[in-house]
């Protein structure tokens, strides 16, 4: 079966071609799709999520190519799936933090958390305001923890990696296990 024969053009089917894209599919994205965001608007969400994106890996110190990668993770997402359902901000924290994992420059959770809050929480320089840093015992703290743990696994699905999701889970003790086992 080739891609033209596939009973479901959707960008987001198992099909071994599916991040090529016509015109016709970016034109038409779900977030257009949904009839309540203009294409300008989601071009607009999608530069600022890059922005985000690339905001965090800087302060996170990873490299371009991981930076560079968690966009176009970001940007495969909202093409299966629309602004309205998901926010930007929270997709591009977890696209950072999936991406650092799969550039084998991986950050703590609670690294990337913070850093995501302090760059939208600290206003501008024409507009500054007081950052108040989150507490790691606060409920809003245990929830964006949740959040992104299960946006990340969103992304997986989405992007088909769902297979290498628990090779990028870290098991404590286990390689020291396999090499007593040795």
């Amino acid at each position: 079966m080739t891609a033209s024969d596939d009973p479901d053009p959707s960008p987001c089917n198992n099909n071994p071609e599916r991040w090529y894209f016509t015109r016709e599919q970016i034109a038409n994205s779900p977030s257009f799709k949904s009839g309540l965001i203009p294409n300008a608007k989601e071009t607009s969400y999608r530069q600022h999520a890059a922005l985000l994106i690339q905001e965090m890996g800087q302060k996170l110190k990873v490299n371009q190519l991981c930076i560079n990668t968690a966009i176009v993770y970001m940007h495969r997402f909202f093409t299966c799936h629309p602004f309205t359902v998901f926010h930007r901000n929270v997709i591009a924290k977890a696209c950072i933090f999936l991406s650092a994992k799969v550039e084998e420059q991986p950050r703590r959770l609670e690294h990337v958390i913070n850093t995501a809050h302090f760059i939208l929480n600290t206003g501008t320089p024409s507009n500054p305001r007081v950052y108040q840093a989150l507490d790691l015992h606060s409920d809003e703290y245990k929830r964006e923890v949740e959040e992104l743990i299960r946006n990340e696994t969103i992304i997986l699905q989405t992007l088909g990696e769902h297979k290498i999701a628990y090779s990028l889970m870290i098991v404590p003790g286990f390689a020291k296990k396999e090499e007593r086992d040795h």
